[in-house]
C-alpha cells in the first residue's frame, strides 16, 4: 500500500517533544492487546514469546475457542497480546469496546470486499502528533497506516505470523515446551494463536512492515471514534519504539529465548500502556492508573489456563502488560520520560527482573546468565536430531510447578531463586530425548526446587541434583545426564554483550525485513 504523509503533520504539531538520539539496541513485532485490559466490574459493582509481535486492542469478551483449527503451530516468542489503554472511571471499562460487535450480524457485504484501505493522511497526522508529544520521541519518517475490515483480519494476521515464522520455527518451540511439559502434546499452537488473535484484534503495529493496521467496519470518517484512536495511540508509541530502539528487532530475531523476549516485551507494553494513558489525560483530564490498580482490573477469565491454552502461554501473554506496566509507571514517577528512555536503552533481561523489582529499585542489577546446553554433549546413541532449545526463565519454573500441582506460592518459592535455565529436545532415533538444565542462586534454592519437581515425574523423567544445579531429563544416558549437568555457563552484562556474542539475533532479523520489503511495503 502507498506510504502515508501523516508523519510530517504530526511532527509540525509535537510541539515540545525533543529528537533522541537512538535509544539503543531496530525492530518488528505484531502486537495484540489482551481481550480485556483492566476492565470496570458489571454497574453495581487483557503472548515464539518473541520473534514478531502482533499488538491488538480486544474486542468485546469472548470465549475461548472449543477447538483450534489448522495445522501444527510453534508458539511465535512474540506474538503476544498487549493490553489498551482505558479511560477514567472507565479505564478499566472503557475506550476499547472499539472493537465490540465487529463480527457480528452487521457486517456489510460490500466491506468485506475490501482490502486494506489507507488511513487518511489528516486523522494518522493528528493520531501521531498525539502519540509523539505522550512520549516525548518524534517519528524519524512517515507512519504507513492502512484500515482493514473484520472479514479481512484473519488473513492479514496470518500474512504477518507466517512471514515471521515458518512451520519449522513452531515445531522447534513447541516441541521443547511439550518435551518439559510446558505445553501438551500435540498443541496446535498456530491455529490457536490465530483463533485467539482473529476474536480479539482491534488494531496492530507490524514493524516487519512498518506499518499500523486498525481493524474498522464502514466509511472512513474525518476522525476515528474514542476508544479507536486509543488503540491507534498505543500501536503508533510501539511505531517510535522501533525508529528509536533495536528492542523489536530483537524480538523478531530471538528464536530460542522466551524469557529474554518476555522481559523485553513487557518493558515495551509498559511504555506503550503508560504514553497512551498520558495522552488520555491530557485529552480528558483522567489521571493514569496506579500500578496496583491497573493490576488489580486485568483479569480475564474466559482465559483461564486450559488444555488450550496453557499455563506457560497464557502468562507469557499477559502477565507483560500488568507487570510491564508497573515498572513503566515506576521509572516515569522517578524520572519522567528520560528514565524510561533509559530502560528502553538497557533494559531488563529476565522475568526475575520483572517479577522481583524491588531489586532495581535497590540499584541491583541481574546479569543475564546463559547456560551452553548443546545438543552433541546430550550425546544419543547413534547421534540424534535436535529439535528444539529455549529458555524459560522464572516464569516458566513457576508454570511447571503449577502444571504439577504445586500451590500459587508454592509455585512462586520455589521458582524465584532461577538463575538460567536451558531445555533442549532431540529425537534419537524413534524416541524423544531431552534435557532441562536448571540454575538457582543456592544450594537450598535448588534443593526446594527439586523436592517439589521430584514428587510430581512423569513416566520416564530422571531428576537430579548437583549442587546449585538441577537437571530434568528423560530418554538420556547416565553419561550424557553427568554432561548436561556440567554444561559451561555464560554471563552477560547486559543486552549489548548478548547480541555481542550472538549475532544471529539481529541477522535473522534483517533477514525477515529484507524479505518482507521496502519500510511499508507488504
Amino acid at each position: 500500500m502507498p506510504r502515508q504523509e501523516g508523519g510530517e503533520a504530526a511532527a509540525a504539531e509535537g510541539e515540545g517533544v525533543v529528537t533522541r538520539e537512538r535509544l539503543g539496541v531496530e525492530a518488528p513485532i505484531v502486537e495484540r492487546e489482551p481481550e480485556r485490559e483492566a476492565r470496570e466490574p458489571p454497574a453495581g459493582g487483557h503472548g515464539g514469546l518473541g520473534e514478531e509481535v502482533v499488538e491488538a486492542a480486544a474486542a468485546h469478551p469472548r470465549e475461548w475457542p472449543a477447538r483450534p483449527q489448522g495445522w501444527r503451530a510453534r508458539y511465535p516468542r512474540a506474538v503476544r497480546l498487549s493490553a489498551r489503554a482505558r479511560g477514567a472511571s472507565a479505564w478499566r471499562r472503557g475506550a476499547g469496546l472499539l472493537a465490540a460487535g465487529l463480527l457480528a450480524a452487521g457486517l456489510g457485504f460490500a466491506c468485506a470486499l475490501l482490502g486494506p484501505r489507507p488511513l487518511p493522511p489528516g486523522v494518522l497526522g493528528e493520531l501521531a502528533g498525539r502519540a509523539e508529544r505522550a512520549r516525548g520521541l518524534r517519528f524519524e519518517a512517515p507512519v504507513d497506516a492502512v484500515v482493514v475490515a473484520p472479514a479481512r483480519l484473519r488473513g492479514a494476521l496470518e500474512a504477518e505470523v507466517d512471514a515471521g515464522f515458518g512451520p519449522e520455527d513452531f515445531a522447534r518451540a513447541e516441541a521443547v515446551a511439550a518435551a518439559v511439559g510446558l505445553f501438551p502434546a500435540g498443541f496446535d499452537l498456530r491455529a490457536a494463536l490465530l483463533e485467539l488473535q482473529t476474536r480479539s484484534v482491534a488494531g496492530f503495529y507490524t514493524p516487519l512492515r512498518r506499518r499500523l493496521v486498525l481493524v474498522l467496519e464502514g466509511p472512513l470518517e474525518a476522525a476515528l471514534a474514542t476508544g479507536a484512536d486509543a488503540v491507534a495511540v498505543h500501536e503508533l508509541v510501539h511505531a517510535l519504539q522501533d525508529a528509536h530502539t533495536q528492542l523489536l528487532a530483537v524480538l523478531l530475531g530471538l528464536g530460542d529465548h522466551d524469557d529474554l523476549a518476555f522481559a523485553l516485551g513487557s518493558l515495551l507494553e509498559g511504555d506503550a500502556l503508560r504514553a497512551a494513558f498520558r495522552d488520555r489525560a491530557e485529552r480528558a483530564g483522567v489521571p493514569a492508573p496506579s500500578a496496583e490498580a491497573f493490576a488489580e482490573g486485568f483479569v480475564d477469565p474466559s482465559l483461564a489456563p486450559g488444555p488450550l491454552l496453557p499455563r506457560f502461554l497464557r502468562d507469557t501473554f499477559l502477565l507483560q502488560y500488568p507487570l510491564g506496566y508497573a515498572l513503566v509507571a515506576a521509572l516515569d514517577e522517578a524520572g519522567g520520560t528520560a528514565a524510561i528512555d533509559a530502560a528502553l536503552a538497557d533494559p531488563p533481561l529476565s522475568s526475575e527482573a520483572l517479577l522481583h523489582p524491588e531489586a532495581a529499585r535497590e540499584g541491583r542489577r541481574s546479569a543475564l546468565p546463559f547456560l551452553e546446553l548443546e545438543a552433541p554433549a546430550l550425546g544419543c546413541a547413534g547421534g540424534g536430531r535436535e529439535l528444539g532449545r529455549n529458555t524459560f526463565g522464572e516464569l516458566g519454573l513457576r508454570a511447571f510447578a503449577l502444571e504439577r500441582g504445586a500451590s500459587e506460592a508454592r509455585a512462586a518459592a520455589a521458582a524465584a531463586g532461577w538463575d538460567g535455565d536451558r531445555a533442549l529436545a532431540l529425537a534419537c532415533g524413534d524416541a524423544l530425548a531431552f534435557a532441562w538444565l536448571l540454575q538457582f542462586d543456592g544450594e537450598l534454592d535448588a534443593a526446594e526446587f527439586a523436592a517439589l519437581a521430584r514428587a510430581a515425574l512423569r513416566p520416564g523423567e530422571v531428576l537430579e541434583r548437583e549442587g546449585r544445579r538441577v537437571l530434568l531429563s528423560g530418554g538420556l544416558a547416565p553419561d550424557a545426564r553427568r554432561a548436561a549437568l556440567a554444561a559451561p555457563a555464560a554471563s552477560y552484562a547486559d543486552l549489548d554483550a548478548y547480541l555481542a556474542a550472538r549475532p544471529e539475533v539481529l541477522s535473522r532479523a534483517a533477514r525477515l525485513r529484507r524479505v518482507a520489503g521496502p519500510a511499508g511495503r507488504p
